[in-house]
């Protein structure tokens, strides 16, 4: 593994500009990693713009609308750190709730509803549809579908049509999308998130610098997650069971793991970047109970930050990775480490 020392001084990744992906608008796009192809139309809906947040299309937005915008439609492709669909729903439900425009709309049923799309047979998808009683839409509908190990969210609203009428369409929508041909792959029915029977309780613990040594086991093991993943195409991930600790925010939902109490994840956004909090391999060799702070970004890139004495409060670790610096990046074989991070 190639190892380049360098000042470093980003204090977080900043996506780049959403680049346009020059496809004319009468032809379909094939994202080249999944197989999915977006055709021109989609059930009487216009393609009417197509951009990648990255320079790999490992985060693309397609905008859909009616010809008098009485439907307009936004599909998501990207590439999720952790590729589960429980999770990324409950993101971007919170995300689509927390919109001033949907504040007073109510679902139209009481959990969102596991189906088969994308060409499986299982129950593997979610998604729910919510009237509007006031502003610019009668009803709203969010549906998340895994392809492998990438994520598929479609986001719909109209402003004529009752929620169970907009229901129809979503899946006429979806269905209208051609989706690879993969055979099904035993898996659990998609779940939505709940929350946690029994959640961490955090306290606020003291930051610290990271040894060499810790930095790059957090890198490289990191690393070597993400190339698995990336490794699995069509496979999916080893499947855990996820909660969720205390309310979601639009920023961020805590996340822990088969009752795990000792470390936790932050979902960022709605869009498949994650920070992971877990104890240090080197803590657990040294016994000293450090934990770690990585970033996985959608393009693979893992970042690690200073490490915490304790399990910190998530507010603490949502603060450093906003305003401190990474100690280190990894992608592929290559790893890059700030020396003025080091202890």
């Amino acid at each position: 593994m190639k190892l380049i020392c360098a000042f470093l001084t980003a204090a977080l990744t900043a996506p780049l500009a959403a680049r346009d992906l020059n496809v004319p608008v009468d032809k379909g796009w094939m994202h080249a990693e999944t197989g999915i192809v977006l055709r021109p139309q989609l059930a009487g809906l216009m393609r009417t713009a197509l951009q990648d947040a990255t320079q790999s299309e490992r985060d693309v937005t397609a905008q859909f609308g009616a010809p008098d915008k009485s439907v307009v439609a936004t599909i998501y492709v990207f590439r999720p750190a952790i590729a589960d669909v429980g999770m990324w729903f409950d993101r971007s439900r919170t995300a689509l709730e927390g919109r001033s425009t949907f504040k007073n709309t109510s679902p139209a049923t009481a959990d969102p509803v596991a189906f088969a799309a994308g060409g499986s047979s299982s129950l593997l998808s979610l998604r729910q549809v919510y009237a509007s009683p006031d502003g610019p839409f009668r009803s709203t509908a969010l549906a998340v579908v895994p392809v492998g190990q990438w994520i598929v969210g479609i986001r719909m609203s109209a402003a004529t049509l009752s929620a169970g009428e907009l229901d129809g369409r979503l899946l006429q929508v979806i269905s209208a999308i051609k989706w690879p041909n993969t055979s099904d792959i035993p898996s659990l029915a998609a779940t939505p998130i709940n929350a946690c029977a029994t959640p961490i309780a955090f306290h606020k613990a003291k930051q610290i610098k990271p040894s060499g040594s810790e930095m790059l086991m957090s890198l490289i093991g990191g690393s070597m997650v993400a190339k698995q993943q990336a490794e699995q195409k069509d496979s999916p991930a080893p499947i855990s069971t996820w909660c969720r600790n205390g309310t979601a925010t639009t920023e961020y939902g805590i996340y822990q793991s088969d009752g795990r109490l000792k470390g936790y994840v932050l979902a960022l956004y709605d869009a498949g970047r994650v920070v992971s909090v877990y104890p240090s391999i080197m803590g657990q060799i040294d016994d000293t109970g450090t934990y770690s702070v990585t970033l996985e970004d959608v393009d693979g890139t893992v970042s690690t930050f200073p490490s915490f004495s304790a399990l910190p409060d998530p507010k603490q670790v949502w603060e450093l990775i906003n305003k401190v610096s990474p100690s280190g990046f990894a992608k592929g074989k290559t790893i890059t480490l700030d020396p003025k991070s080091l202890r």
